[in-house]
């Protein structure tokens, strides 16, 4: 039954309004519940860190359909024909997948020397491999293809890329190591395509240039060019007999992307950074990254893997976080 202040007694109505001021005040007295402030996160940290199972890492690569990075791992020497290298398997964060790698030289099935560059195509995942292009099941990880490019004087395989022409595209450093780690250039710099499974010479670059990163510049209709010997960026039109130079960074390039809105962005061994090129000028994104390699890119996160060569580990960092400032020294006394 309601009740109303009309049906209340003076006397029950004076103790109904003390009780309800009481109530009040109290109320008002109770500071609210604290709320946790949000975690700030340090700009100078990786959003993660993955080195569980690495050996050698030399690229990423991201798959959006299946929610995975593939690692590539030379697991020894670069030029080194051992058939041990391997192709591991990250979930979105970074965590690791497999007990075992997915992909696997020591698997009777597999052969995989040391593991560069990686693309997808359909659901096959291609892997340059010394002087030879190799091709594995996405699904299930078992050999599917190998295309000899040793006719053809490969030397020193690199990136990987698929063009909008359904080509794929393998760069050459032309390199070689001795055994004291020296490096010479036996072989050309230079860009292979392959179309139905026979491999061509596209274009080739100054011979001391060392061709590595590789990236389709949809809003150019080009191919960007980096060289691990060479500060230079290059930019190769599908048919023209030769690159074009837009410009210049710190030189050391390995692993190559293109933004949707048109940046590139480059790792330099040459002053362990990750470097942004656009219009013409190339600018210092982020520093400290020692040997950095082969990227890879989740363009819905704005994610980049840099696969660390000779860390033993990938960083993942988001692409328009900028590192915190360097503290300024101490005055001296």
């Amino acid at each position: 039954m309601a009740i109303t202040v009309r049906s209340l007694t003076r006397g029950a109505l004076a103790a109904f309004v003390l009780i309800t001021f009481v109530a009040c005040a109290k109320k008002e007295a109770e500071p609210e519940a604290a709320t946790a402030a949000p975690a700030v996160r340090d700009p100078n940290t990786p959003l993660h860190v993955t080195g569980t199972g690495l050996a050698t890492p030399e690229s990423v690569l991201w798959d959006a359909t299946r929610q995975v990075w593939y690692v590539s791992n030379i697991n020894g020497q670069a030029p080194q024909k051992d058939d041990n290298g391997y192709i591991v398997r990250l979930g979105a964060n970074g965590e690791t997948m497999d007990s075992l790698p997915f992909i696997s030289g020591a698997d009777d099935d597999v052969t995989l020397h040391a593991p560069k560059g990686m693309a997808m195509r359909g659901d096959t995942l291609w892997v340059a491999d010394i002087d030879a292009l190799r091709g594995f099941d996405l699904t299930s990880g078992k050999q599917v293809a190998s295309i000899d490019l040793a006719p053809l004087r490969a030397t020193f395989l690199n990136d990987v890329a698929i063009g909008n022409d359904g080509g794929i595209y393998i760069t050459d450093s032309g390199i070689a190591f001795d055994a004291k780690g020296a490096v010479s250039h036996p072989g050309q710099s230079q860009v292979f395509v392959v179309r139905n499974g026979v491999p061509t010479v596209a274009v080739k670059l100054p011979r001391q240039s060392a061709a590595n990163g590789i990236a389709w510049n949809a809003p150019k209709n080009a191919w960007m060019i980096i060289g691990f010997n060479s500060p230079n960026i290059f930019e190769w039109v599908i048919g023209a007999k030769e690159t074009t130079v837009l410009g210049t960074g710190p030189g050391g390039g390995d692993g190559l992307i293109v933004l949707a809105d048109g940046r590139a962005i480059y790792s330099s061994w040459a002053d362990s950074s990750l470097t942004v090129f656009v219009g013409g000028t190339s600018t210092t994104l982020r520093k400290g990254l020692n040997s950095p390699a082969d990227l890879g890119y989740d363009p819905a996160r704005k994610l980049i893997a840099v696969p660390l060569f000779n860390d033993n580990r990938v960083e993942f960092w988001p692409i328009d976080e900028a590192p915190a400032p360097a503290a300024a020294p101490a005055p001296k006394p």
